[in-house]
Parts: structure tokens; C-alpha cells; sequence
């Protein structure tokens, strides 16, 4: 997933993968560190000076996992919120798995080694079953493939595992744990501390770490429009959204820290909306540049809204992203009280309106400059 020393983009949350981190020496012998999986973070030296590490990360078993920019980590990091403290939190347990781990390879047994290890995937993956081989596992540990084959024979003879082709299977954890060194339940009660730590500090909203984000505040700011009088080309956008679209509604929208702010409307009356209820936060969360939803209900970001739920009942909802210099400004949306769908012709002139915007806008702060 990354090599020794390279600069980070992404950190990854694993959902169902294990991530191994490993140290490799200079011969290409590598010793793992710790194992990741669902309780925490594959990146955290992204947060910490030049946000590169000595260690690489290998997946040991496969699965799904979610990917955040690193950017977009440090910056929640740096408010000091609840995020900041679980992620100081889980460092701590990391520090503490590496700590145990060094301790485990100076003085314990490979069979211990092997125990401690089966353990802490099991605790990672859903069933008693690991895919991986032994030469993976002696990679892992630091050890010749012959050392764990003679340590898995005699967890074999015992009853304990049963190793196959490109799988151990634990038959009996029970016995497993009792033969395991201290090392897997000191590194065990660090986690389990974890998980009462993750179960007792409050989340904020997610839509507050993209709408508080200082330099898209700063940017945003630098245009002079919110709060501004309405104005004829971006009127007569929306104005042609609605046209094209066949929508009730369209609105261009800037999204300032706590509201969305419309510069312009059609069907819709009020001058901004609060953050809490903003179906633009969605742009904050996908790729894409144009997000076209054809039944709000069937959709699971917006089928508890209490737009939809309740009145005015919003079933359909179009929006592409108005963005400047890598920032999500605002929005060009529509809104229906029914579902449909939008046809080719539909989504490539919608998206020539929104581009249209922002023309209008970047030369709407050009001019004011000049004055």
C-alpha cells in the first residue's frame, strides 16, 4: 500500500482487509511491526512531520477498506476535535502493539510468535479461518519458512490449527490463547481499552470538517459574492437550468461555513439554508463532478432527509460541483417533488451551464479587483 519513505495521499480505514506494516532491511529481510485491520488506520505517520515513514504496508489478507486524502486528515486532525483524540488514542495502541511486538521477538518462542500472531488476525477477520502461507508468515515474523512449518505441525499435532493450502484454520482458539505468550493478551487489552474509548467519545456531524476547511473558506471569501445583490448572468443560469432540466427548481448556491447561500433561484424563495439540511454536502463526500440522484428515497444519503420525508417532499436532485482551484465553492442544483431521470443531452448542458458559472464568477472577481 505504500513504500519506506514515500510520500502519502491517501490513509486507508481497513473494513474487512488486515494490513500488515513491516520494517525491510537493506538485504530485503523485513520484520512485521503491527497488524491493522478494521479498528484503525493505515497512515497515521501522515499527521507527523514530513508525513513519510521507515516502515512499509503490505495487505495480508484481502478486503474492502475506505481511502481519505491525508490532506484532508491533518487538516480535521488539526482542529483538536473528537477526531484528533481518537486518532491520539489509536496511536497509542499502535505504539503499544509495536512496544509488545519487539519485546515478543527478543524473548519468546516462534511457536509463541506464531500463536500470538494467528490471534491477532483472527481478532481482525470475520470467521476462524486466515488465508495466507507459511512463507508469508515467516516473511512476516522474520524467521525461516522452515521454523514456522515445524511451529504449525506441532499447533497441528495438538489439535489447535489446521493448515492447508493457502489457509490456516484455527480449531481450537481456546488452546490457542492459553499457548500464546503474554504479549497477545497485553496487546488484546490495549485494544479492547480502544474500542470502550471509540464507544465513548461524541462525533461531530461529518458535514462540518469539508465546510469549516480554512482555505476553501478563504478562497470562497476572496470572490466578495455572498450576501451580494442578484445579478443577471447568474439569473439567467438558473433561470436556464430550470428550462432545460424541466425542473420546479434551480439554485446557484455558495456553501459558506453554516448555510448555503443561493445566488440566484428559480421556485424557490428563501435566500440561504442552514449546513444541517444541505443536500450540496454531498459534493464534499464523492469524486465526481455532476451527482445526479433520481429518487431521493432510494438513495440512502438522502431517504431519512427531512426535505424528503417531509415537506416540500424533494424526489429528485441534480447538482454539479462549481469548484476553483481544487475547492468546492458552491453548486449549480435542481430539484424536482418527483423522481425521474436525465437523458445525455440533459447532463452534458447542465454541466456546460455550471461551467458557464464559474466563468462568470472568476470574472466577476476580476473586474472587482480592478475597480
Amino acid at each position: 500500500m505504500h513504500e519506506p519513505r514515500a510520500i502519502r495521499k491517501y490513509v486507508y480505514f481497513p473494513v474487512t482487509a488486515v494490513v500488515s506494516l513491516l520494517y525491510v532491511l537493506a538485504d530485503g529481510d523485513m520484520t512485521e511491526l503491527c497488524l491493522v485491520g478494521k479498528e484503525g488506520v493505515v497512515g497515521t505517520s501522515s499527521l507527523m512531520s514530513d508525513g513519510t515513514t521507515a516502515s512499509c504496508a503490505i495487505v495480508q489478507c484481502g478486503g474492502t477498506a475506505l481511502r481519505l486524502g491525508a490532506r484532508q486528515l491533518r487538516d480535521e486532525f488539526g482542529r483538536g476535535g473528537s477526531v484528533t483524540e481518537l486518532l491520539l488514542r489509536y496511536t497509542q495502541v499502535l505504539v503499544a502493539q509495536m512496544a509488545q511486538t519487539a519485546v515478543c521477538n527478543r524473548h519468546h518462542t516462534i511457536d509463541e510468535h506464531l500463536c500470538r500472531w494467528l490471534l491477532l488476525m483472527l481478532d481482525r477477520l470475520p470467521g476462524d479461518s486466515i488465508a495466507t502461507t507459511q512463507e508469508m508468515i515467516a516473511a512476516t515474523l522474520g524467521v525461516r519458512r522452515a521454523s514456522v512449518n515445524i511451529a504449525a505441525t506441532e499447533l497441528q499435532r495438538e489439535g489447535l490449527i489446521v493448515s492447508g493450502r493457502r489457509k490456516i484454520t484455527v480449531d481450537n482458539r481456546h488452546a490457542l490463547e492459553a499457548r500464546a505468550c503474554e504479549c497477545y493478551a497485553v496487546i488484546k487489552f490495549e485494544f479492547d481499552r480502544l474500542e470502550a474509548a471509540y464507544d465513548a467519545v461524541p462525533i461531530e456531524r461529518s458535514y462540518a470538517s469539508a465546510r469549516h476547511d480554512r482555505e476553501r473558506l478563504a478562497l470562497l471569501r476572496t470572490f466578495d459574492i455572498l450576501d451580494s445583490l442578484s445579478e443577471k448572468i447568474f439569473d439567467d443560469i438558473a433561470t436556464r437550468a430550470s428550462q432545460v432540466l424541466e425542473a420546479p427548481i434551480a439554485t446557484i448556491s455558495f456553501l459558506d461555513q453554516d448555510r448555503d447561500w443561493f445566488k440566484s433561484r428559480v421556485g424557490f424563495a428563501a435566500t440561504e439554508s442552514p449546513a444541517e439540511t444541505s443536500f450540496a454536502d454531498v459534493l464534499f463526500d464523492v469524486t465526481e463532478d455532476t451527482v445526479v440522484v433520481t429518487d431521493t428515497l432510494h438513495d440512502p444519503r438522502f431517504s431519512d432527509h427531512p426535505l424528503v420525508r417531509g415537506m416540500p417532499f424533494i424526489r429528485f436532485y441534480a447538482a454539479v460541483r462549481l469548484d476553483v482551484d481544487g475547492h468546492t465553492l458552491g453548486t449549480l442544483c435542481v430539484y424536482d417533488f418527483k423522481a425521474r431521470r436525465l437523458d445525455t443531452e440533459q447532463v452534458r448542458s447542465f454541466e456546460s451551464l455550471a461551467m458557464a458559472t464559474k466563468d462568470a464568477l472568476i470574472a466577476r472577481r476580476a473586474l472587482t479587483e480592478a475597480k
